[in-house]
């Protein structure tokens, strides 16, 4: 079941997790999901090492590896070669240059962004660390992926946006090239040509290009929202989700009273 938007639209969502991150955070992802979702929206769970069971019907369980070949040979290549880890010369992790993590992300949301798009209008990428603890009205996608955009994201300044909730028009006409464009960068690791390599940075740098070439316009869902390390729970998204990013905030299972600049926006 695909849920309908205020314009007719109709929308679903995609994350997915690893069999250790369903246990600290992607079981309460799935229950607040039922609990506050609307009932017909569509979640597609791409599990690597983990099947969830005793969800409603409306979430779509798939093996992530098996699901997508593509991503199995990609690990493969670039498991064994540190750099393309996050690890840099003198030992150091650096999450920016972590490709062989953000590669899941990537690979997850081109999968089924192109293989739904005969069953859905809208798709929105979830990160599993977050937590929904209020009914979502179905004309509020409609205000965070308005009609005529492209795709939305957490726009922060001077640098790439938070992409723990992104949206996309599956039925737009720049939508193959997008997401065919940023899928072959790690099928033929072009990826490593660019400075950084995890998903935020990749997804702007391409978003940018697409803009200034005329083939769509964005959503900055936080263009109205105080400057914040932390624009998902400061922008309108904080009045139904709480995004646990960092260990901080998984173990808290919550995010901070400081990470708030002032109250969710209405």
């Amino acid at each position: 079941m695909i849920g309908s938007l205020s314009s007719g639209r109709t929308v679903a969502a995609v994350t997915t997790f690893h069999a250790e991150g369903y246990a600290q955070y992607g079981k309460r992802f799935l229950e607040s999901f039922d609990a506050h979702w609307p009932a017909d929206v569509a979640l597609h769970v791409y599990g690597e090492n983990i099947t969830p069971t005793g969800f409603s019907d409306r979430i779509f369980i798939y093996n992530l590896l098996a699901q997508i070949p593509q991503l199995a040979a990609f690990k493969a290549r670039h498991k064994n070669i540190e750099a393309h880890n996050g690890i840099y010369k003198d030992g150091k992790y650096g999450y920016r240059m972590d490709a062989v993590r953000f590669a899941h992300k990537v690979f997850t949301l081109a999968d089924c962004a192109l293989t739904i798009k005969e069953n859905a209008d809208v798709l929105f990428w979830i990160d599993a660390d977050t937590v929904t603890f209020k009914d979502i009205p179905r004309e509020f996608f409609d205000e965070i992926l308005p009609d005529g955009c492209y795709t939305s994201y957490l726009g922060r300044v001077q640098t790439y946006p938070e992409c723990g909730f992104v949206g996309y028009d599956l039925n737009h006409p720049a939508h193959e090239e997008f997401m065919t464009f940023w899928r072959q960068l790690y099928l033929d690791d072009s990826l490593f040509e660019l400075p950084e390599w995890h998903d935020s940075f990749v997804y702007d740098l391409i978003r940018r290009t697409f803009e200034d070439q005329g083939k769509f316009k964005s959503h900055d869902i936080a263009a109205n929202t105080p400057v914040s390390s932390h624009p998902f729970i400061n922008s309108v998204l904080g009045n139904f989700m709480d995004h646990l990013k960092g260990d901080k905030r998984k173990e808290a299972r919550a995010s901070f009273k400081e990470d708030y600049i002032e109250a969710p926006l209405d």
